[in-house]
């Protein structure tokens, strides 16, 4: 199974966090392929879904079919949200941190970019309280970007402007859920919202709102520079790319790995965390967040 590194590509280099080394290591080219390129918002849309990029905050959704989802606003004029999950708080989970951390733009050029799909102007970026060093890194980032004339107003001498903005929040498990994140949002008491309505068409404060993940984003400047064909080069045929799998627990080597979807726990846990600690047997594992309960070790593949 092919796997070409490429989401965490940069998280090694020397103050791989800031604007001067993303850019010279190819940061904010698919951006500037898209405004000076002659692309169009639909354009866009229909590369994402044709690279069948999925999202990667668990739901698994087409994210070039939910940003579909957004209404023409020639047919409904009322503002529009992106709103960004990097509420993280799933025990054992921090992938999104890695790459707040240590790509920070990358992030934020993957916000730009659905921004620009979706003809959204302005979005936000809930951070999980706790997340002290990655809700700075990118709001470091987010302010060098708009000295850089990479947000704000007329990005890049272009006619699409964007604001990005920060939230904090406050602890609270259940605003991973992304009803519960705009309620949070807006000032109010995290706690989910009955559907429908859909957030694409009654979302934060009522208005058209898509919520994406952090490394869901973080897959969009990619898939915009090489291309649908490259990007279905990995993962399955049903879920392409690469995915951040973090592995703790008693393990060789626990920490964050990029693969391709598709590949077997078996896998993951042999050959990239080094196998159960002090040649210990595997009793039982979580597949993912603690709401999946143990398995045994024969389910293990």
């Amino acid at each position: 199974m092919k796997c070409e590194i490429y989401l965490t590509s940069r998280i090694a280099l020397p103050d791989s966090h800031t604007l001067a080394v993303y850019r010279a290591n190819g940061g904010y080219r698919a951006l500037e392929k898209v405004l000076k390129g002659g692309y169009t918002p639909a354009q866009v849309i229909q590369l994402v879904k044709d690279s069948g990029l999925r999202g990667r905050g668990g739901a698994g959704f087409s994210t070039g079919l939910k940003w579909s989802f957004m209404p023409d606003p020639a047919k409904d004029p009322r503002p529009r949200y992106l709103a960004v999950n990097a509420d993280e708080s799933e025990p054992g989970t921090c992938k999104d941190r890695v790459l707040m951390e240590k790509d920070p733009h990358g992030l934020v050029e993957g916000v730009l970019l659905a921004c620009f799909a979706m003809r959204v102007k302005t979005a936000y970026i809930y951070v999980r309280g706790e997340y002290r060093l990655p809700h700075d890194r990118v709001a470091a980032a987010i302010v060098e970007a708009r000295k850089a004339g990479l947000v704000g107003e007329q990005i890049l001498g272009t006619d699409f402007s964007c604001e990005i903005h920060m939230h904090k929040g406050a602890g609270a498990y259940i605003c991973g859920e992304e009803t519960g994140l705009m309620e949070s949002l807006e000032g109010k008491r995290g706690h989910p919202r009955p559907k429908p309505p859909f957030p694409a068409g009654f979302g934060l404060w009522g208005q058209p709102t898509t919520v994406n993940n952090v490394e869901t984003l973080q897959n969009v400047p990619f898939i915009v520079e090489r291309g649908p064909d490259w990007f279905k080069t990995m993962g399955s045929p049903k879920s392409p790319g690469n995915v951040l799998v973090g592995i703790s627990g008693h393990v060789e080597r626990p920490g964050v790995y990029e693969v391709p979807l598709g590949i077997s726990a078996r896998t993951l846990l042999e050959e990239y965390a080094g196998g159960i600690w002090k040649g210990r047997k595997l009793k039982a594992w979580i597949p993912g967040g603690s709401s999946t309960g143990l398995l045994p070790a024969s389910t293990l593949d």
